[in-house]
């Protein structure tokens, strides 16, 4: 463990309990989230996933760390006219069943026959990636590339990375955000019915990678990444940040061993405005690239 930056000013900043979401604007659909995900406990008992509906057209999708150790998150949001799913976990276990289970059963409570599903990532690493091959040629769905070129043409982004796009999923639109640093085509998505932030790699409970810092080049880009944030989630309501991993507990400044198989004691999903600024504040200070522990969160550059 680094050495942690300000405990007092951190220990203010530490993440809400699981409870339902607060939002700043009551414009904006409420939700759930559990008090705590599959953490690797028991793993004979434990299903491959852990399916929590924050509210009925949005889904939460762990992938049980008795199955990885990345325990990755997965996001479905349903609109009248496609469901989108961003991520296909880090492989080994049956995605595409559970996922199209979860759209049958959507589908059954909206008297509907079927629906276009479209596969994209938050961004390409291959703990979001390994199950995209369970999606491929299936009915009624796409899978976008994991390249660059692949995300910009498919959501219609032009100038990259300062563009920001709107996709309708049918009566439901959703905001892609060019966020590189942790990944050259890595993605934030704002779901203007929930105002939850979907953040991947770049914000989350855990470690910070950001790929190739030590080089200073995407430093840079990541701070400006995190700039586009703050400045996106300025103006709109902001229920909950949402990432894709948790690598921390429930004691301010501890995360877990890399690779660990078991997270006793784990920190809840859910981050806030607050932790997206204090990233930025802390980002501003860092003239080059350095690792800083935060209660809830580690900066951590790798080359």
């Amino acid at each position: 463990m680094f050495l942690a930056f300000s405990i007092a000013t951190a220990m203010s900043l530490l993440a809400a309990p699981a409870q339902q979401a607060v939002p700043r604007s009551r414009a904006i659909e409420f939700g759930t989230l559990p008090d705590a995900w599959i953490a690797g406990a028991n793993c004979t008992t434990k299903p491959q996933f852990q399916v929590h509906a924050y509210n009925p057209d949005f889904y939460i999708v762990r992938q049980s760390i008795c199955t990885n150790y990345e325990a990755p998150f997965l996001y479905l949001i349903f609109g009248s006219q496609k469901a989108i799913l961003f991520d296909t976990g880090a492989g080994g276990v049956q995605v595409g069943n559970k996922i199209r289970e979860i759209r049958d059963a959507w589908l059954a409570a909206h008297g509907m026959s079927s629906i276009q599903l479209v596969v994209a990532h938050l961004h390409a690493h291959g703990d979001h990636t390994a199950g995209d091959s369970q999606f491929t040629g299936q009915p009624n769905t796409t899978v976008v590339g994991t390249s660059l070129t692949s995300v910009r043409n498919f959501f219609g982004i032009t100038t990259w990375p300062t563009q920001i796009v709107s996709y309708d999923l049918g009566g439901r639109v959703i905001d892609i955000i060019p966020i590189p640093g942790h990944h050259s085509a890595h993605i934030a998505v704002y779901d203007r019915r929930t105002g939850i932030l979907l953040t991947g790699d770049s914000l989350y409970p855990g470690r910070l990678y950001v790929t190739g810092a030590t080089g200073q080049g995407n430093w840079n880009i990541y701070k400006a990444s995190v700039q586009r944030l703050v400045d996106f989630t300025a103006t709109r309501p902001l229920a909950w940040v949402l990432g894709t991993h948790i690598e921390m507990s429930t004691t301010p400044f501890d995360d877990y061993p890399f690779g660990a198989l078991s997270h006793p004691n784990e920190h809840v999903l859910q981050l806030g405005r607050s932790h997206l600024l204090e990233l930025h504040n802390s980002l501003q200070a860092l003239p080059t690239p350095q690792v800083q522990v935060h209660a809830d969160f580690v900066i951590s550059p790798s080359g």
